[in-house]
């Protein structure tokens, strides 16, 4: 039993940290070189979008994915075992929930986030997702936007290049407007869906709330 809790401090200690910082910071400059060299899709697929790299071929040396869950079991028995849970060290503990939430969020969002094409004639409706009422029928097109009826609506909605709006739980794109004929127009539309999109805007909330709990506890006490 003492080994376990032995072991499980070692996780959360600073030295495990360190360890895990100078192997990211070695990730991630092997794998910009490697960008740079070899491409954009390439360098994230092979760096930042697996879990074991192989050095020469036979050394094993983890990816990105493989880290990230290293760091988040750093940072969680560093909460449990390594961090005062006093009130006035509680904005510490708020910085390292935050980033427990941003690597958490980011695992589950890549699990369910979905990114596909749709495509659809003027006067004629788009089926996103029948399950969730996810359709609209296009109304008007030009080469920069187009007017859409979402189904079950009657306030139209106008969607253009970098004017992204939402179908449930999906957030649609305009892309482009492929003409046929002088009747006939074809309008792309990039869908995308996550979940846990709010993962990252409640990752910032925690941190500063997280920092400004910290700095007035620190500069607080100083004061007194």
């Amino acid at each position: 039993m003492k080994r376990i809790l032995y072991a499980l401090r070692f996780l959360g200690s600073l030295q495990f940290g360190m360890i895990l910082l100078i192997a990211l910071f070695a990730l991630v400059f092997w794998g910009t070189l490697f960008e740079a060299r070899a491409g954009l899709d390439l360098g994230v697929s092979r760096f930042f979008d697996s879990w074991i790299l192989w050095v020469a071929g036979i050394l094993p040396f983890p990816a990105l994915k493989s880290l990230a869950v290293l760091l988040f079991i750093h940072l969680l028995f560093a909460c449990i075992f390594r961090l005062s849970h006093s009130v006035r060290k509680f904005g510490m503990l708020l910085v390292h929930f935050s980033i427990l939430i941003l690597i958490a969020g980011s695992f589950a969002g890549s699990q369910t986030r979905e990114s596909f094409q749709a495509f659809g004639l003027v006067g004629s409706e788009v089926w996103i997702d029948s399950t969730v009422g996810a359709s609209f029928a296009i109304l008007d097109a030009d080469s920069v936007s187009c007017t859409v009826l979402p189904l079950g609506s009657v306030d139209t909605i106008r969607t253009g290049l970098n004017v992204p709006q939402t179908i449930g739980p999906y957030t649609m794109y305009f892309g482009e407007t492929f003409e046929i004929t002088p009747q006939k127009k074809v309008v792309r539309f990039f869908v995308k869906r996550d979940p846990f999109a709010f993962a990252p805007f409640l990752f910032a909330v925690m941190l500063l709330v997280g920092l400004v709990w910290h700095g007035v506890a620190v500069f607080g006490g100083r004061k007194r």
